[in-house]
């Protein structure tokens, strides 16, 4: 095998000086592009060779990680997500660490936390850590506490013109189960759900809504989104006429009559009931008679009865005040 390298060395460095050989009428002219392609890779790879066997500085971000929280405590603040590290190394091994970083290790039992030891680089070669900042982190604990606390919509409705909400947006559940360290815990109000819009709401929704984590993972909760429902519907003004009744009169001792007897009220109703609010009739008006005892002006003014199985609002009586007589009798 010796002899037929040694013998097959001579022919393949004949055959790169031809290469590079002057053209003549005899040869064929060389492929001079193939020939630089060639050349710019041997030197980008003998370059790249040297280069990475030397020793290099790099600054990387490094993620962190807690360990070791004991199951009656939590934290009251967290150590950063990512610290910076200058390494040093060849630099082979220094390009594998950027794209493939190590992770620092911290020890949630302890009270201080050396960065740089935490940082393992024991199957990492030659590379050692020059510095890393920060160099330490503290790791404040409380007891953990748990409550149940109200869940917060920030969904926000968008309604087209004459429709209304049926009654006020629901979320369910309406309260979550916190946990965290005892001081947070105990300040928490409410848990915000996702910032959403609900664009020309005209009939029903009912969507999942993610809660929002706006304690950096510091509080663990029971869900991680909620559902919201909201209910509208078109509405339509009307009016209509109804007798205005006198209550709790004593009937041996005196009369009492309205001026007007009737009024008009104008209303807002849902669209598909509109028609049978006109025939309703438990639609009415009434003025007691302890009202007009106690009155001294010489009116009174009715409150209007609206029928219970309809979503009729904001009935006005029309007129507001009415003028009333008392007969006494014998």
């Amino acid at each position: 095998m010796a002899a037929d390298t040694d013998s097959q060395s001579p022919i393949f460095w004949e055959r790169l000086r031809r290469l590079f050989a002057s053209p003549n009428r005899r040869d064929p002219e060389p492929q001079r592009p193939f020939v630089i392609a060639i050349c710019v890779v041997i030197s980008v790879t003998l370059w790249a060779s040297l280069t990475l066997q030397e020793e290099k500085s790099v600054t990387i971000d490094v993620p962190t990680e807690v360990v070791n929280l004991p199951d009656d405590q939590a934290l009251t603040a967290l150590p950063p997500d990512r610290v910076q590290a200058r390494l040093r190394g060849p630099g082979l091994q220094l390009i594998w660490l950027v794209f493939n970083p190590p992770r620092v290790t911290i020890d949630a039992s302890q009270n201080q936390v050396s960065l740089a030891d935490a940082l393992s680089l024991s199957n990492q070669g030659e590379v050692r850590v020059e510095s890393i900042t920060p160099q330490e982190v503290a790791l404040p604990r409380e007891p953990r506490a748990e409550r149940r606390v109200p869940v917060e919509s920030r969904v926000r409705i968008d309604l087209p013109p004459a429709h209304e909400l049926l009654q006020p947006p629901s979320v369910t559940p309406d309260s979550i189960t916190v946990t965290g360290a005892q001081s947070i815990v105990a300040g928490l109000q409410a848990w915000p759900t996702d910032s959403l819009l609900v664009e020309d709401l005209r009939d029903s929704v009912q969507t999942q809504v993610a809660l929002v984590d706006t304690l950096a993972q510091l509080v663990e909760r029971s869900r991680e989104a909620v559902t919201f429902t909201a209910r509208a519907g078109k509405f339509a003004e009307a009016q209509r006429e109804i007798e205005v009744e006198v209550t709790g009169v004593p009937s041996d001792r005196s009369l009492v009559a309205l001026d007007p007897a009737t009024i008009r009220v104008r209303y807002r109703v849902l669209f598909d009931q509109l028609f049978e609010s006109q025939r309703a009739e438990d639609f009415f008006a009434v003025v007691s008679y302890s009202q007009i005892r106690t009155d001294t002006t010489g009116y009174v003014r009715p409150r209007v009865h609206v029928p219970t199985d309809m979503m009729i609002r904001d009935p006005e009586p029309i007129p507001a005040r009415l003028r009333y007589y008392t007969f006494v009798t014998e």
